[in-house]
């Protein structure tokens, strides 16, 4: 549920405000009301016991006397009548139950004889020598301070809480423009040019990223460069080696073929560090009917003959034609040079996405060896190992990648299947 950093941090947030709180009610409960209501029934039990003091050294005209004084100003602090009033000796909150509390604890009054009535006003009950009267204290407010500190802690709460939520998104939202700059980031070499603005740690991450991407990006530009030149520069003696093998009439015709062999071997080694090195972003995409591209990779395989195209005959799709033709091509080559015909090509169009399916009757490797092996310069075990370069799934992942698409693999004991699923963003056509 607290997925994200701006979750968890408010949270965090509000954990923290409703613990402080909660301390800060506690504290103030117990160093302030607390002493405040212990003084304030101490006062009152004073008074009851100075009243009742008064009235039992009056004798019945004298108490009638000074009751009929204090029933005369409803204004006054204390009034006396002979009747109990309605009501009940339930407190109706914490402050009115500790105050009784340490009222009967203080003035000697048995909790029956103090009853607070309907309107939150309280009466203690005072038994003369000659008749009991009931005295009516105002000492007791109405409203409960404990209930308004409360209110005053949830108003503090959900106004310290807004505003830490507005601070906790002020930060987040450079951290999630952040997540977003680097999401879209396809591969490790594409620009990272965003410069994020936020709090100076956040900040100096973007510089970071930036720095390394700059770093990245000049790093493959050398590589590709390396490669390109030696792949060019290799190109110019093998013309002349060719040249040469063509002129040698007189020698062994089985050496000669031998030699022409390893050349066109060379060759196509150059040229898949070539493909490599140049990678296929720069290719534009294009509509292209889907049958005739895989026919013509086909055509261009060792055996077109031994290859079973299921594909439908009106597909039309948004690819990079080139690319997919050589990646097409190494993918058949490895099922003949690595596997045993007949070879399956089985394309289609389902939610958005193509894919084609390239399948030999070969023995074929666990999805997580093939995982390793599109790695560039990686070889496969004895089964599916042989001549090459260690580039061909290397080229076919990275025509994926150009494609935001991916390779996979399947495995069964009468076949094996690689998977090339290209999405259709522009919008493929069956």
């Amino acid at each position: 549920m607290l997925d994200s950093l701006l979750k968890q941090s408010i949270a965090v947030l509000a954990a923290a405000i409703l613990g402080a709180l909660m301390l800060s009610l506690l504290l103030i409960a117990a160093l302030v009301l607390r002493p405040q209501i212990e003084r304030s029934a101490a006062d009152t039990a004073q008074l009851i016991r100075t009243l009742d003091r008064t009235f039992q050294l009056m004798g019945p005209l004298g108490q009638d006397e000074v009751a009929g004084v204090l029933r005369e100003d409803e204004g006054r602090h204390v009034l006396v009548t002979d009747a109990a009033p309605d009501g009940t000796t339930r407190p109706r909150s914490w402050y009115a139950w500790y105050f009784l509390h340490v009222l009967t604890d203080r003035a000697g009054i048995a909790p029956s004889d103090v009853v607070i009535d309907d309107d939150g006003r309280l009466w203690v009950h005072m038994a003369t020598a000659e008749r009991p009267y009931w005295l009516l204290l105002r000492t007791l407010p109405a409203p409960d301070p404990v209930a308004g500190l409360a209110l005053a802690c949830g108003i503090a709460l959900v106004a310290a809480f807004a505003g830490g939520v507005a601070l906790q998104r002020r930060i987040a939202r450079p951290l999630k423009r952040l997540e977003d700059a680097v999401s879209r980031l396809g591969d490790p070499t594409d620009p990272f040019a965003m410069d994020i603005e936020g709090p100076r740690e956040i900040a100096a991450v973007s510089r970071a990223l930036a720095d390394m991407s700059a770093r990245l990006q000049a790093a493959e530009a050398d590589r590709a460069l390396m490669l390109a030149g030696v792949s060019h520069d290799l190109r110019t003696p093998l013309t002349k080696l060719r040249l040469a093998l063509a002129m040698l009439k007189d020698a062994d015709a089985e050496l000669v073929a031998g030699a022409e062999r390893n050349v066109i071997r060379i060759e196509g080694m150059l040229g898949q560090f070539l493909d490599f090195a140049r990678g296929f972003d720069a290719e534009a995409t294009r509509p292209v009917p889907l049958q005739s591209l895989l026919q013509q990779a086909i055509e261009a395989c060792a055996d077109p003959a031994s290859v079973v195209l299921e594909v439908p005959a009106d597909a039309v799709i948004e690819v990079k034609e080139t690319a997919l033709l050589r990646a097409l091509d190494n993918l058949l080559t490895n099922a003949f040079r690595h596997g045993k015909p007949p070879v399956v090509i089985c394309a289609g169009i389902s939610n958005g996405d193509l894919t084609i399916d390239v399948r030999d009757a070969g023995p074929g490797v666990t999805d997580e060896n093939a995982q390793d092996l599109i790695r560039p310069f990686a070889r496969g075990n004895a089964a599916r190992a042989g001549e090459g370069t260690g580039l061909g799934l290397a080229i076919v992942a990275q025509v994926a990648r150009a494609h935001r698409g991916d390779v996979k693999f399947a495995q069964d004991t009468a076949s094996f299947t690689v998977r090339l699923r290209l999405p259709q963003e522009v919008g493929a056509r069956q």
